[in-house]
């Protein structure tokens, strides 16, 4: 495979045909997303070069291309029909509920036969929604075909709050996981009915929420026309970084490396990781506004690197009295990594049931909690012995 602007006669240029077709629709589609601006009868010459300006090589322009078990969003978007799906949520929070959920096995069924893995499913707001969210495009959540009881994918206190409302208590429990989501700017919102008028346009809503609906090309194709963020996946590897950007270009392939021009997400990357538990250095009462009795502010996750999780965290917070420090983290305990994400996420899901756990601890939202310190132990030898001893 050739590495330079030189490449095989025939080989290479039918392989960034075939990625062009797949991945964005078209040349032109391909040409519009990267910003390489030149005229329709260019670009095929042109292109070998400009791939291997931006991705080092079309070795690795393939590679970041290379078909995997889920569709990538930007195949999902250009397959046809599209792999693209309308539902909706009352808010839009895949940190803490990772997973697209039915109220029975047919309705999931359903939607299992007709998507394939790597679906995107567009979320508008309404029910419950606030009032900024209600009848808006808020948010994108891509799905795997992994399915099992919503408890597994969601956090211990959003369970037990869902169960604990009588309204809300055993719905949405046949579960479909969820693998990566997008936060549509407030800015670039749509009405779902301007968005989506074909799949909406019988006013099914309640069919539209407890079934979810295919959107046409077209209606697939306005996902391109949002501003989006890449956010956190209750039960996923963590999102580093991540900015705000086009539609077209965060859902595009990452160029990653050495010659990476994509600002927009950095996501950790699979392989070993150590349970941690961050403490909030500080007047805690002065933060909460609040008593604390006692209690002390904590994060409970899991990282390739504790430490490198506590700057990010500490650069997040402006220059005052506050700052998070490692309290437990695998590494200084002597413990080895454990071996794959499914490992820590076991243990990370066991530290936090046993966080959220009152009158000693409640949650404060995410993976952060308000413990005593005789819980946060128990949380965190705990959550150590069920990674330890995790199997799928």
């Amino acid at each position: 495979m050739a590495e330079g602007t030189k490449y095989r006669p025939g080989g290479d240029a039918q392989a960034i045909q075939k990625v062009a077709n797949d991945f964005y629709g078209s040349f032109r589609n391909m040409f519009e997303i990267h910003g390489w601006d030149l005229p329709g009868n260019k670009m095929m010459t042109s292109d070998p070069s400009l791939i291997v300006q931006t991705y080092g090589s079309i070795q690795r322009f393939e590679d970041l291309h290379e078909p995997s078990d889920i569709m990538s969003p930007m195949q999902a978007i250009y397959r046809e029909p599209p792999n693209v799906w309308l539902t909706s949520f009352y808010g839009f929070r895949p940190e803490k509920w990772g997973f697209l959920g039915f109220t029975d096995e047919g309705r999931r069924r359903s939607f299992l036969d007709d998507s394939e893995p790597g679906a995107l499913v567009v979320i508008y707001g309404a029910g419950k929604a606030s009032k900024d969210l209600w009848g808006k495009v808020i948010g994108i959540q891509q799905c795997s075909h992994q399915i099992g009881h919503a408890r597994q994918f969601m956090s211990p206190n959003e369970w037990n709050a869902k169960e604990r409302n009588s309204e809300n208590a055993g719905k949405w429990n046949f579960a479909v996981k969820a693998t990566r989501a997008w936060r549509v700017t407030p800015e670039s919102r749509l009405d779902v009915e301007a968005f989506a008028p074909e799949a909406t346009a019988t006013k099914a809503w309640q069919h539209i929420g407890a079934r979810g609906v295919k959107l046409s090309r077209q209606e697939a194709l306005r996902i391109l026309k949002l501003d989006l963020q890449e956010v956190d996946v209750y039960g996923e590897n963590p999102i580093i970084a991540s900015a705000v950007g086009a539609a077209k270009e965060v859902l595009a392939p990452s160029k990653a490396g050495p010659v990476s021009q994509n600002p927009f997400v950095t996501k950790e990357s699979e392989g070993p990781k150590h349970l941690y538990i961050l403490r909030l250095l500080g007047d805690t009462e002065a933060f909460l506004g609040k008593p604390a009795h006692g209690r002390t502010i904590v994060k409970a996750g899991f990282s390739k690197s504790p430490q490198t999780r506590r700057d990010d965290h500490n650069r997040a917070l402006p220059r005052c009295a506050f700052e998070w420090e490692v309290m437990y983290s695998g590494l200084a305990s002597g413990f080895e990594a454990y071996p794959t994400s499914d490992h820590a996420k076991a243990g990370e899901r066991k530290m936090q049931e046993i966080l959220c756990r009152q009158p000693d601890g409640n949650s404060l939202g995410g993976e952060f909690f308000l413990a005593d310190n005789a819980l946060i132990e128990e949380a965190w030898q705990k959550g150590n012995i069920t990674a330890k001893e995790y199997s799928k």
